[in-house]
């Protein structure tokens, strides 16, 4: 059976970007499709590739039904780099492996004659949106809706075209173990809260109703400033940044969230958190880096964390955190005495190019 491919070449071709965004539903077995997209979602994502350079592949077989589909774009800010992302296959085709072939070949044949000599896969033309495989152990542990989820074939289709590791990261639930006020491993934040206080600063909630003109303006400034040095970071414009988190702010309750005012009255940073049925979720936090190295960070995680106490809240997410960053001293501190937290695992795979 014969597989063909194509590249999406005129932004206008609906019958190519529907059938784009409706493989994934048509193809995926059912405990990975929790943590799918709506067709909406992955539509936007399209239109932002296409209004940044990015390209896009189907591969079809010789009765014209799709099994594959990636896209690739060139960063424009990290020399020489670029990502591959949105990828999905028809595990059960008869031409899946020829059709990879195919998708991968040409994916990395157009980021090659695009100067780019490191692939990042898999990314969703940059990490503010979904990237990283999932990582699974002896038993499958279903994801939350919001954390990646792939099946484990997937990576290894990558891994054996030459991809390799290059960045793990982690989720960790921490659960609630409470005596009255008192809850396990909850000592360093406490102090970093009173601390905090004592230098001058100030905790607020976000103010919803001034949200998208008020806050976000703010959060997008002070993200750009303490992630400028993030690990394949690249800037995004407030539009898009807005969009983000204006949509997750639908989906959530995000009341345990915060912002942290400086003693002269200045937005020095945010935490972005929010409940997930009976979890309180540690999304993001961000601090303008002349707040950073203050010891501030653990506080703020203790004023979401007591509030999910007082609504009897089961545990804590530490959400997809990449292993080794200054963030995951505060997990390790918590975990000397939460032996019984758990994790999800997601790895970031790379090759080189002649």
């Amino acid at each position: 059976m014969q597989v063909n491919i194509e590249r999406l070449a005129d932004p206008k071709d609906e019958a190519f970007i529907n059938a784009f965004i409706e493989l994934r539903d048509m193809i995926r077995a059912p405990e990975f499709t929790v943590v799918s997209p709506s067709n909406a979602q992955t539509r936007g994502l399209v239109v932002w590739g296409l209004s940044h350079e990015a390209a896009f592949w189907l591969v079809k077989d010789s009765a014209g039904k799709v099994v594959a589909r990636i896209c690739a774009r060139v960063s424009p800010h990290i020399k020489n780099h670029g990502t591959m992302g949105m990828f999905e296959i028809d595990l059960k085709s008869p031409v899946r492996d020829e059709a990879f072939q195919l998708i991968l070949h040409a994916a990395q044949s157009w980021l090659s004659k695009h100067n780019v000599k490191e692939i990042a896969a898999p990314i969703d033309m940059n990490t503010w949106f979904s990237y990283r495989f999932s990582v699974f152990g002896d038993k499958f542990f279903p994801r939350l809706k919001w954390e990646p989820t792939t099946p484990p074939e997937y990576t290894e289709l990558f891994r054996q075209k030459g991809f390799t590791d290059l960045a793990l990261f982690h989720t960790v639930f921490f659960p609630h173990f409470r005596i009255g006020n008192w809850c396990i491993g909850t000592g360093p934040m406490k102090r970093s809260y009173k601390h905090l206080h004592k230098l001058g600063y100030t905790l607020r909630p976000m103010d919803k109703e001034n949200f998208v003109t008020k806050e976000l303006p703010a959060f997008h400034e002070i993200s750009h400033e303490a992630f400028n040095d993030s690990f394949l970071f690249e800037p995004i414009d407030l539009p898009t940044f807005s969009s983000l988190y204006a949509g997750a702010l639908q989906v959530y309750d995000f009341s345990p969230s915060a912002v942290i005012m400086s003693p002269e009255g200045e937005v020095a940073g945010f935490i972005f958190a929010f409940y997930d049925g009976d979890n309180l979720v540690i999304k993001s936090l961000a601090l303008r880096k002349k707040h950073q190295g203050l010891n501030l960070s653990s506080g703020l995680i203790w004023n979401a964390a007591r509030q999910a106490f007082k609504l009897n809240k089961k545990g804590t997410i530490s959400a997809l955190v990449k292993t080794g960053i200054a963030s995951e001293s505060i997990e390790k501190n918590v975990k000397k005495t939460m032996w019984f937290s758990w994790a999800h695992y997601y790895i970031l795979l790379h090759k080189e190019l002649p």
